[in-house]
């Protein structure tokens, strides 16, 4: 559905488009590795306590995956980074792109997320209470968050980012987009319109928002990762949603 290639005018030598290479899985590899390492390390060393683990659901719906091919809770908890790295790379293959990264590509993409966040973060603040807001935009228990630092609270908003978006946005997106378009052959605009709208539904309830205000915002927040997904890939989606929780997360530090 979205895949991209380098046009063949562009030649062995020539760097695609940013356009083009910021939805290439190689550099979003690179914009994301980073990122991923980030939280490996905060759950080796922050997020570690006296009841456990503290993640995010999304990341729990991963361990649940793991578990029914016998790999217990302990032992997945550090595999879903190498999953999604082992997925950026065969999708590499499968696209046959050249073995080449544009070192401004991944600092652009950093810019362009923090820019298409701001719009959202916004919208959050006018939309919902901004301490209830702060627990479910990082998909995580108030009361756990509550205990948290601030640097917890980054690496918690990073493992939210990765895996909400890898959840919600590649996979199931991914899946409904294909048996709209090629099972029920309707057109692919149609089917991509229907999946983000059913996973905007199914983001919003994931996040059980504490009053209907909260969950009109997190319809809105599915559609609009949704559309950003669609439009720029999972890798500017994966950094708007990272920076959108670290900025909202901080209001519940600060306050």
């Amino acid at each position: 559905m979205f895949r991209t290639r380098a046009s063949a005018a562009s030649g062995p030598s020539r760097t695609p488009p940013y356009a083009v290479a910021s939805k290439q899985p190689l550099h979003i590899l690179t914009f994301l590795l980073p990122l991923v390492i980030a939280y490996e390390i905060g759950l080796a060393v922050l997020l570690r306590g006296s009841e456990g683990v503290l993640t995010n659901k999304a990341h729990e719906t991963l361990l649940l995956f793991f578990n029914i091919f016998g790999i217990n809770d302990k032992g997945g908890l550090y595999l879903g980074g190498a999953a999604l790295v082992t997925v950026l790379l065969v999708w590499h293959l499968l696209n046959r792109d050249p073995w080449r990264i544009d070192p401004t590509t991944p600092a652009i993409m950093a810019i362009e997320s923090l820019l298409l966040a701001i719009p959202l973060i916004v919208l959050g603040l006018l939309m919902a209470d901004r301490q209830a807001l702060s627990a479910v935009a990082a998909g995580t228990a108030e009361e756990a968050l509550a205990g948290a630092g601030i640097w917890s609270g980054v690496a918690i908003s990073i493992g939210a980012g990765l895996y909400e978006e890898l959840l919600f946005r590649m996979l199931l997106i991914a899946v409904l987009h294909t048996l709209l378009v090629d099972v029920a052959k309707i057109s692919s605009v149609l089917g991509a319109g229907i999946a983000v709208l059913v996973s905007a539904a199914a983001f919003c309830w994931y996040h059980l928002p504490p009053h209907a205000q909260a969950a009109l915002f997190y319809l809105v927040a599915g559609l609009y990762f949704g559309a950003v997904y669609v439009t720029r890939g999972f890798g500017i989606v994966v950094g708007v949603h990272a920076f959108y929780d670290i900025v909202v997360l901080q209001f519940q530090f600060a306050s």
